[in-house]
């Protein structure tokens, strides 16, 4: 009986040990980073393994591909690889890659819907943030919290020496910016701003909400819709940036610089401004110009152009995100891969994602504070999200000593935008619609930049807004009253 009770007794305590081991099993994922090299983010890489099996049981194993071709390998790779030997989850970028498409009708991508409806730190994530909630409701196969979006950014030196500044900062409405834009000119640029040859970056910098262009579709007292881009409201927008060009406030290169004749432009005192995205991206604009031109060179973010009617906005889009996560259909470990995502919206997710690793990249101060050894973009780490994205974290009264994390210009834009930034009420342009849609789209681009150089006037407008229509525009514009609420 004693002989008995002690085998009993061993059996019991090896499938104890066998359930320990496994409930302690640690599920090792592939993750696919766009990068050419992962050596220098190996410490972060570590850590966060190590952070991540602790709290979830997960283990990241790391794979990357170089920026050149990514969009091309990302598309082959869902659409030819074995099931088995796609990436559980996958980092993608680019207008090529349509997560919509490959998960809606390839069936390779997972539908986050359900997963994010039951998570532990993105569900709170997008009840505070209506336009994170509107992206990931457009593509629920891709996630990307980031509220970025382009801003006007000016030399402050050269915006201090203009005699309007004070005013202009106390209502910068149409008058107040052409005044500004102007006195910066004068000042011995060859124009006080530039861009990338987009014409997006020009309109939707803040300048649309002084000419009364709040959302992308304006409702009419009839309950119809007019698409912003062939309203009389954006008619004068076109001619206060056509008279801009003219009176050479505006480039004259601004329809062909590219983003290294733009950056150098900034850097090399040819223009006081530049009108490209906020954040993270004004770091590197902030950073160069003061290295040239000292510290009085920092840059300033101007707010959102005030309509007559008192609105001042950024309108930023409903549709999904250019880039973000997506997990594969495929993967043996949906809900672990999902986890990852959910946890770097934790408190110490974002932690780890915004300073990195202590030691490497941050020591800890007496006070609990953070002692950083290098600025943001140096770090040890590959962001799982962008550093744009503080959660409920306040970044600079974490980080009090040591190198900065950001320069002000960049918590100023990302202030400015989260002061004033809106969800748009675009939506996702239908199957039946997608190729007309796209060739509306290249109509109005076209023609704007084409007025705002001075190959086409206002007499060729009428023109421009029937061919619009023409090309489908109209069926669009009846869709929309179907669909926004």
């Amino acid at each position: 009986m004693k002989k008995l009770l002690a085998i009993l007794m061993v059996l019991t305590l090896a499938l104890g040990l066998v359930g320990t081991a496994a409930a302690d099993e640690v599920v090792t994922l592939k993750i696919l980073a766009r990068t050419s090299d992962l050596t220098a983010n190996q410490p972060g890489i570590d850590a966060l393994n190590e952070k991540l099996e602790k709290a979830i049981g997960v283990r990241l194993e790391w794979h990357n591909q170089a920026s050149s071709g990514y969009p091309d390998f990302v598309n082959n790779m869902l659409q030819t690889w074995e099931p088995e030997d796609v990436y559980d989850l996958i980092y993608v970028q680019s207008t090529s890659i349509n997560p919509m498409y490959l998960g809606k009708d390839l069936e390779t991508l997972v539908d986050m819907t359900e997963l994010v409806e039951n998570s532990t730190y993105l569900k709170p994530a997008m009840e505070k943030d209506a336009i994170f909630a509107a992206q990931f409701a457009a593509c629920p196969y891709l996630l990307w919290p980031s509220d970025v979006n382009q801003v006007l950014q000016f030399r402050t030196d050269a915006l201090e020496a203009c005699p309007s500044w004070e005013a202009f900062q106390q209502k910068p409405d149409q008058a107040a910016y052409t005044q500004l834009l102007k006195e910066l000119k004068a000042q011995g640029y060859e124009a006080a701003f530039t861009t990338q040859a987009s014409i997006d970056y020009l309109v939707k910098t803040g300048v649309d909400s002084g000419f009364g262009i709040t959302n992308t579709w304006l409702k009419n007292e009839d309950g119809s819709y007019t698409y912003c881009r062939v309203s009389e409201n954006f008619l004068k927008e076109l001619q206060w940036y056509r008279q801009l060009y003219v009176d050479g406030v505006l480039s004259k290169n601004w329809a062909t610089d590219n983003w290294e004749s733009m950056e150098n432009s900034l850097y090399t005192g040819v223009v006081a401004g530049i009108a490209m995205k906020g954040g993270a991206y004004t770091v590197y604009y902030d950073n160069n110009t003061v290295t040239n031109y000292g510290e009085g060179a920092h840059l300033t973010i101007l707010p959102p152009m005030v309509g007559e009617n008192g609105e001042q906005c950024y309108a930023i889009t409903s549709q999904k995100f250019d880039r973000g996560w997506c997990i594969s259909s495929s993967s043996a470990n949906v809900e672990k891969a999902f986890e990852v995502l959910d946890w770097m919206m934790s408190d110490e997710g974002r932690m780890f994602d915004l300073f990195g690793v202590e030691g490497t990249d941050y020591t800890v101060n007496e006070d609990g504070t953070l002692n950083l050894l290098c600025s943001s973009d140096a770090t040890s780490i590959y962001r799982i999200f962008d550093a744009d994205v503080f959660g409920d974290i306040d970044v600079r009264k974490v980080a009090t000593t040591g190198a900065k994390y950001w320069p002000d210009a960049s918590f100023a834009s990302a202030e400015m935008v989260a002061k004033y930034g809106k969800a748009d009420n675009d939506f996702v342009i239908p199957d039946e619609h997608v190729i007309n849609w796209t060739a509306c789209e290249s109509l109005w681009k076209e023609f704007a930049t084409q007025y705002i150089l001075g190959e086409k006037t206002d007499a060729d407008w009428a023109t421009f807004v029937e061919t619009w229509h023409n090309y489908g525009g109209e069926a669009v514009e009846e869709y929309a009253a179907e669909v926004i609420e």
